[in-house]
């Protein structure tokens, strides 16, 4: 199902998720240069561990949040692979995807 009533549907735990209206990008793009210092400090503290840290608007409450990339497989999709009995223990570095960390600048 990619499309209900005319509405694409998107996954929410993947990254590229654009909720905002026009104000909101503005805002974004001012939160996103302030927090950039810390993005990079919390790549370089994580290095390998994320793809990229980068700040977000799709958490409220949360301090930060992993998504998977825009194309890769989700984290449900990962654990089912990896459950799976006849699974081939070298296919499992190409499964795994990289997460993107964002973060909340309002929490």
């Amino acid at each position: 199902l990619k499309e209900y009533e005319g509405k694409k549907l998107k996954s929410c735990t993947k990254e590229g998720l654009d909720l905002e209206d026009e104000d909101e990008k503005k805002t974004m793009e001012e939160l996103k240069a302030e927090f950039e210092p810390l993005s990079k400090l919390m790549k370089e503290v994580l290095g390998d561990k994320v793809e990229k840290v980068q700040v977000s608007g799709r958490v409220v409450d949360s301090p930060c949040v992993l998504v998977t990339s825009e194309y890769g497989w989700t984290a449900n999709m990962e654990r089912i692979m990896k459950a799976q009995a006849l699974r081939d223990n070298s296919m499992t570095s190409y499964m795994v995807s990289k997460k993107t960390m964002e973060i909340n600048p309002k929490h």
